[in-house]
């Protein structure tokens, strides 16, 4: 399956549509062909390929870790019922840690699972980590621009997991 990119250049808006590894690439190239476009559109058409894990972007969401049972990072940043910016950044980080199995993220990875998701994102990226850390301690520093998911974060999305499970 190929992936669907529209260029609107009178509106300065991009829409990708395809697979998440697809839409990470595209995202990618089309943040540094065309910084300067305000909209960055993920069609509804993104899909989670089973086995399409990206390597060599080295990101979640890339639809399987071998565990096709849980969701891609978009699905599952979406189907919680997070509210802020830092709730975003904990439900994020829960998949990146805990569902694929990363040992850490960084502020730019993060920055671009809030775009794949489709959450506004905060207006810097490093800012918000420090505060979801020192305001919530959801998220911990782990050293040079790296960061991990903390239990109060964990904490936090197992019990919205829970609850959306009862509903």
């Amino acid at each position: 399956m190929g992936a669907k990119v529209t260029f609107d250049l009178r509106a300065g808006r991009i829409s990708i549509e395809g697979t998440d590894k697809e839409v990470i690439k595209i995202l990618r190239e089309a943040k540094a062909v065309a910084p300067h476009f305000k909209h960055i559109t993920i069609g509804p058409e993104t899909t989670s390929q089973p086995n399409n894990r990206s390597e060599d972007l080295d990101l979640p969401g890339g639809g399987g870790s071998g565990r096709n049972q849980e969701p891609a990072i978009r699905e599952f940043g979406r189907s919680l019922p997070v509210n802020t910016h830092y709730e975003r950044i904990a439900a994020l980080a829960y998949h990146a840690i805990k569902i694929d199995r990363r040992a850490s993220f960084s502020p730019k990875e993060m920055e671009d699972w809030f775009g794949l998701c489709g959450f506004k994102k905060p207006g810097n990226m490093r800012v918000a980590l420090a505060d979801a850390k020192h305001k919530y301690d959801y998220v911990t520093n782990k050293g040079r621009g790296q960061w991990t998911i903390t239990t109060g974060g964990e904490n936090l999305i197992i019990e919205m997991r829970e609850k959306k499970e009862r509903a």
